[in-house]
């Protein structure tokens, strides 16, 4: 993304300056990477290149910022004039809209007539000014308009050079001039002019036919070249610029003219040097060196610079060839289909070069060597989809070994606490929970990194190009590394949720010890209360001793108190849900406890059950309303709810992150734990007695007929043996007549024996020798389930005897009512 700002004037965006070549006259690698990074790599032919040539000191770089929206280093005249920009500095202007309009290249180039470079200035001055004519659409030369006139302030010696330089390369080039090819550009830029001083086309004139033409009289033209015109070499333009300072809206204005005019009639349609904008760098890198490497006027060979661009578009053409079959491999290795990675990649290195060969084994063969070492090395880069999607194949069977894994490791059995993981105490495992994770994935990285060195390509060919490449794992390694992480956050959060259930149950099981005070007779609040209190400060000082070390294992960055706060929570909620369910069965507590104060004494520091039939009308109704009374006092003790005693630790829950596992439960806060009061009041209360009265009531009938029977001395019990004789002789007749139409026992005998007959074949046929012991117990087993459906009616018809003897008995003695239970719930209340 570019770096330098937005051009909104011009839709444009701008970057800021990167050295392009150094005061050294050496390529900077780094100008490639700024290149990558704001994407130029990706523009193809849509891309043009301006370079700038002057003196020192002429304003080049203020003008360049002027026109395109740069930021160039720029002279301070206040400190004296000096030597600004050093080298050669690019600057990108991108348009907003990549798919209308061209980025620009702009080049700033060290000024000429340097003092500070001393001897050395005519050949950085010359190499400079060669590379800008090789690599440039359009060379700006910046002439003041007072120095029109000078040989050196005018550049003439430069303007000469160029010229010359251009004849040799096209004469080198295949195509001849006038054939359409594009002509460089040399624009003009006349600094510190205004009409007054004389007309544009005075200036144009003045330079044009008097310097251009002057040059072109005075060199020596190759023969093919000896009839052409200087206009068949170059294109001219030439601009006037008003004074910077003293005239600036002016001059502003003439910066917006000439930027609009580069956009719209000066810059061609596509880079004019036919270079893609990925091979861009590498081709001013060779021209360069071949700049500083030849003699001759320090001009370029123009076969090796054919042979260097010739075998880039070569390079180019075949990569974009093999984008199908590159597409094909794609598809096959996301189907999981695709075979032997390094046989097929090698095979389609193979047939890359191959086809690059045909074209490119005309030009030298260091060249197209090289150049195919480029081409290898960018197929390698064409084919990094197609090992990603491999190697994810391989990350997700590594992904399911994870998983399989960690659940053998950590697996969840048993509850409470005989809680196991992974076969073994949790207590003993959670502590060690990051160094199992970790010993898991460097086994499984083991595996993913041994796959990804054997998919390593050394490729070699025999015309002598080579390649090695180690694929970019990054893509693989974080897919790897994303996926584990998340298996461990789900096996962390599970594990964490069983940690909680374990705090949970330290106090869950204090809790069933005290549900049983619930019904001591003379249980108190200050007691029940006191248990409850005193549960959940042993429960704190266990987890504390007990759990702490498995927190701090499973959580990877434990804060100050973190596991105090958490626990102090889980104990308070846990303490919370127990009394809220104890108040959610206060009725069957209240039923349960009547019961049991009601039907059971104390005798010599035993329960027996209470003998009603000893009991007085008068004792029965106090003891009722007494038991009641002693039944209903635990709504009381209840209500009297006392907030625990256990300081809440300090805690900033601000420190924790939102994807904690426990962020809710941390940060949902202690006041409402702290502060929770009961939720039995007087209207809950008047409606649990009454709720509670039908079974008092039927206990006390049940009371109150015991001791009416044993008064009247009815009882089944008490009725002789001859009369039930009497009974059986009586209803003889009847009991045979029932028999014989529902049991038919002329039939039903016979039947009996037949099937006790078949049973005893059947066993021994299919049991043999071991029939008996077989049938032994199913025998035993008919045998009790007879005794006991005759046990039953017989109980049955002996209880209906008594039942109505006790309610004639009944009828006729006095009846006690139990005592006004709406007095008694007003009382409570």
């Amino acid at each position: 993304m570019a770096e330098g700002g937005d051009n909104s004037d011009f839709n444009t965006v701008v970057t800021k300056p990167v050295e392009f070549i150094d005061y050294n006259c050496d390529i900077n690698n780094g100008f490639n990477e700024f290149l990558k990074s704001e994407k130029f790599d990706k523009l193809g032919f849509r891309y043009n290149v301006l370079s700038i040539l002057g003196c020192q000191s002429s304003g080049k770089s203020s003008l360049l910022n002027s026109v395109f929206g740069l930021d160039f280093d720029v002279m301070n005249t206040k400190l004296g004039h000096s030597q600004t920009t050093k080298g050669l500095w690019g600057a990108l202007v991108l348009p907003k809209d990549v798919d209308n309009g061209n980025a620009t290249l702009v080049i700033d180039v060290e000024g000429t007539d340097s003092r500070e470079r001393g001897e050395d200035r005519l050949t950085f001055e010359h190499r400079s000014a060669l590379l800008c004519l090789a690599i440039s659409d359009c060379v700006v030369v910046n002439l003041w308009y007072h120095s029109l006139g000078n040989l050196t302030g005018s550049n003439y010696g430069l303007l000469k050079t160029v010229v010359e330089a251009n004849l040799e390369l096209a004469e080198a080039s295949e195509n001849t001039l006038g054939s359409g090819d594009y002509k460089t550009v040399l624009c003009f830029c006349i600094r510190d002019w205004f009409p007054e001083l004389a007309p544009l086309e005075t200036v144009r004139q003045k330079v044009i036919n008097e310097y251009m033409m002057g040059i072109w009289n005075d060199i020596n033209k190759p023969e093919k070249f000896k009839d052409a015109k200087l206009e068949d070499i170059f294109r001219f333009e030439l601009f006037g610029f008003n004074h910077a300072l003293v005239h600036e809206g002016e001059f502003a204005a003439d910066s917006k003219k000439f930027r609009n005019e580069w956009v719209t009639t000066i810059s061609p349609k596509s880079y004019s040097r036919a270079v893609p904008s990925d091979g861009f760098f590498y081709y001013a890198s060779n021209i360069l060196q071949t700049v500083k490497d030849q003699s001759h006027l320090d001009i370029p060979n123009q076969r090796e610079m054919l042979a260097n661009f010739r075998c880039q578009e070569i390079k180019s053409a075949v990569l974009e060839e093999l984008s199908p079959a590159v597409a094909e491999m794609l598809s096959a290795a996301q189907d999981g289909t695709l075979g032997d990675f390094q046989k097929r990649v090698t095979a389609l290195a193979n047939e890359a070069v191959e086809k690059y060969l045909e074209l490119a084994s005309r030009y030298d063969k260091v060249t197209s060597n090289k150049i195919g070492h480029d081409l290898v090395m960018a197929l390698f880069q064409k084919v990094q989809p197609v090992f990603d999607a491999s190697i994810s194949q391989h990350c997700s069977e590594l992904a399911m070994r994870a998983t399989v894994m960690m659940n053998e490791k950590f697996a969840l059995s048993g509850k409470e606490r005989s809680l196991l993981v992974g076969g073994h105490k949790a207590a003993d495992v959670w502590p060690k929970f990051a160094d199992i994770c970790e010993e898991i994935r460097a086994e499984l990285f083991g595996s993913l990194s041994a796959q990804m060195s054997a998919y390593a390509i050394s490729y070699s060919h025999s015309c002598g190009v080579t390649a090695e490449s180690a694929f970019d794992s990054s893509t693989a390694t974080d897919m790897f590394n994303v996926t584990f992480k998340n298996e461990v956050e789900v096996v962390r959060a599970r594990h964490l949720q069983a940690l909680r259930g374990q705090l949970a149950d330290i106090v869950d099981s204090g809790f069933k010890v005290i549900s049983e005070t619930l019904l001591e007779q003379k249980l108190t609040s200050d007691k029940y209360w006191g248990d409850v209190n005193a549960l959940i400060d042993r429960s704190y000082n266990t987890a504390m001793e007990t759990m702490r070390g498995c927190y701090e294992g499973l959580v990877s960055s434990v804060q100050n108190n973190e596991f105090e706060y958490l626990t102090f929570i889980v104990l308070l909620e846990t303490a919370k849900a127990n009394l809220e369910r104890t108040e959610a069965r206060i009725t069957d507590i209240i039923v349960e406890r009547f019961e049991q104060f009601f039907q059971y004494q104390e005798f010599n520091g035993e329960t027996i059950p209470r003998d009603w039939e000893s009991v007085s009308a008068e004792d029965l109704k106090q003891t009722y309303a007494q038991c009641k009374k002693d039944a209903l006092n635990i709504v009381a003790v209840l209500r009297d709810c006392r907030p625990p005693k256990l300081e809440v630790p300090k805690f900033d829950t601000s420190l924790l992150k939102p994807n904690h596992v426990l962020y809710q439960d941390l940060t949902s806060g202690v006041a409402g734990l702290k502060s929770a009061g009961s939720s039995l009041n007087d209207e809950m209360l008047v409606d649990t007695v009454k709720a509670c009265k039908k079974r008092f009531h039927e206990l006390f009938r049940t009371a109150q007929q015991i001791q009416n029977s044993s008064r009247n001395g009815m009882s089944w019990k008490n009725i002789p043996a001859p009369f039930w004789v009497l009974l059986l002789l009586c209803s003889w007749n009847e009991l045979r007549s029932v028999l014989g139409v529902f049991f038919k026992v002329q039939i039903l005998i016979p039947l009996l024996v037949l099937a006790f007959v078949i049973v005893q074949y059947c066993s021994h046929l299919v049991f043999g020798t071991s029939a008996d012991a077989v049938m032994r117990p199913i025998k035993q087993n008919a045998q009790q389930a007879v005794m006991m459906v005759a046990k039953w009616a017989f109980n049955m018809a002996t209880s209906a005897a008594a039942a109505a003897a006790a309610a004639t008995a009944n009828s006729r003695a006095q009846t006690v009512i139990p005592p006004d239970d709406n007095d008694e719930v007003k009382k409570d209340t």
